[in-house]
């Protein structure tokens, strides 16, 4: 029996065609992000550690990329699965939870499904008796365990307003929310309000999809304040890293901070290994200018994905979305990498070749943009938190 991989390659090897002479582009994220779910399925974030949460952000960021629509497909179908649909959104009767809920809700959006039908739950269903009178979503779990915060809130919000639902209470909360300098925090309910990066990206999403006009304003202006003398944006603690970035380019452009988001796909794209980097990494972004390692990598690619795409998670789809992948071509080698110091990391032993054919190669035009128009995406991403329970399989 034909291998996947050894099948992959001969599909592979029928569908390219012989490029004309020219410079080698940089590799397609989609390419690599696609050979990095294992058996086609779902995300690592670690070795032999699954990450439904981390799959899904997979899913927005291929369908951001406009490729890989049958991966995504298939991380659907996978995270439909019992297991992976009782560690994300829990029984529905002792647990439920916000995040793996609106997670699924905008995979099933993403990619034109019903979010009331997905793997037989309706997810939204399941999302209302979680909202509090306040407006505020919690988790159904024994307090130590609930894990809502902003962006969950967020997520919610973003997906009954793409349902066409009601979420003006859930917005109602989350705008009280917003510290005295504009910005907003992760966790709910601190004695001081500290504002983040990851938080502020991910509600303004949720506040400019809904047609916020108070506090998004404010929020914009404190988000560009933050912003890096290398384009970049800073988590928490540290510097510019690809994940924060990647969050907060979808609401600079939803926010039409255009130049603000020009810096920051610029610094995205300085993380992006190039055709002078080892075959394996080609096309995935690191986490930050230190240099490239696997698992950290599969998350910022992700994120960054959605950044570089330009699209925010209230309007990302897989509608126009190839079937395929864009086959990676360095067949011309450029002079330079502007890629960040890359480790000598070994090829990943457990995802395969992708799933998904590489598209047929004819000319510089037929190369699947990383650059689409829009107004967020992932997760980014996974700067989103997932549900985290104690027996569950990966948040």
């Amino acid at each position: 029996m034909i291998r996947r991989s050894a099948l992959a390659a001969v599909v592979a090897a029928a569908l390219v065609v012989t490029p004309q002479a020219r410079a080698a582009e940089t590799p397609s994220a989609g390419t690599w992000l696609a050979a990095q779910f294992v058996g086609g399925s779902h995300l690592l974030k670690g070795p032999d550690l699954v990450d439904p949460g981390l799959t899904a952000d997979g899913v927005y960021a291929l369908a951001a990329a406009g490729v890989g629509r049958s991966t995504a497909a298939q991380a659907a179908a996978w995270l439909g699965e019992p297991d992976q649909m009782l560690a994300l959104v829990g029984d529905g009767d002792a647990e439920s939870y916000v995040g793996g809920l609106v997670k699924l809700a905008l995979v099933a959006q993403t990619l034109g499904t019903d979010p009331h039908s997905f793997a037989g739950v309706d997810l939204l269903e399941r999302l209302g008796p979680l909202q509090e009178e306040s407006g505020r979503f919690r988790d159904r779990t024994d307090p130590e365990w609930d894990q809502t915060n902003a962006f969950t809130q967020a997520l919610a919000i973003i997906v009954l307003k793409r349902a066409g639902e009601s979420f003006e209470k859930p917005l109602a909360y989350q705008v009280s929310t917003q510290c005295p300098d504009g910005g907003f925090p992760i966790a709910f309910g601190q004695a001081t309000c500290k504002s983040d990066v990851d938080g502020t990206a991910m509600v303004l999403q949720a506040l400019l999809a809904a047609g916020e006009k108070s506090a998004a304003p404010k929020a914009l202006t404190w988000l560009v304040g933050q912003q890096q003398a290398d384009g970049g944006f800073p988590a928490a603690t540290a510097g510019s890293n690809a994940n924060s970035t990647g969050l907060a380019v979808g609401a600079l452009v939803a926010g039409e901070r255009g130049a603000a988001a020009d810096k920051a796909v610029a610094y995205l794209k300085s993380l992006q290994v190039g055709c002078s980097g080892p075959d394996a990494q080609r096309g995935g972004v690191a986490y930050d200018a230190a240099g490239f390692e696997l698992y950290p990598a599969i998350r910022a690619t992700t994120q960054a994905m959605l950044g570089l795409a330009r699209v925010s998670l209230a309007d990302v789809s897989a509608a126009s979305a190839t079937p395929g992948v864009p086959a990676i071509d360095c067949a011309v080698t450029p002079p330079s990498s502007s890629a960040p110091p890359v480790s000598p990391v070994p090829a990943p032993a457990g995802p395969e070749a992708p799933v998904d054919p590489p598209l047929a190669v004819t000319g510089p035009d037929q190369a699947v943009p990383l650059t689409l128009f829009g107004s967020f995406a992932v997760l980014a991403g996974a700067a989103l938190l997932f549900v985290s329970r104690r027996r569950k399989v990966g948040a």
